[in-house]
């Protein structure tokens, strides 16, 4: 299962980790994704998009 939002489809991101002495080392960011239950169907969607549906359903 790949690591990668259902709903937006925003997948691991590359930047790089610096140290204090200014050294710049490769890293790669996962997304924050959660599995959670939107619109009665079962999800693995990223905390950004949880809380924009969280957002969208209270307004109607």
């Amino acid at each position: 299962m790949s690591r990668v939002c259902e709903i937006c489809g925003k997948g691991k991101m590359d930047g790089k980790t610096v140290s204090h002495a200014n050294n710049k080392a490769p890293k790669k960011y996962d997304v924050n994704l959660q599995n959670t239950e939107i619109n009665g169907k079962r999800v693995r969607a990223c905390t950004k998009c949880i809380k924009t549906a969280k957002k969208n359903s209270n307004n109607n």
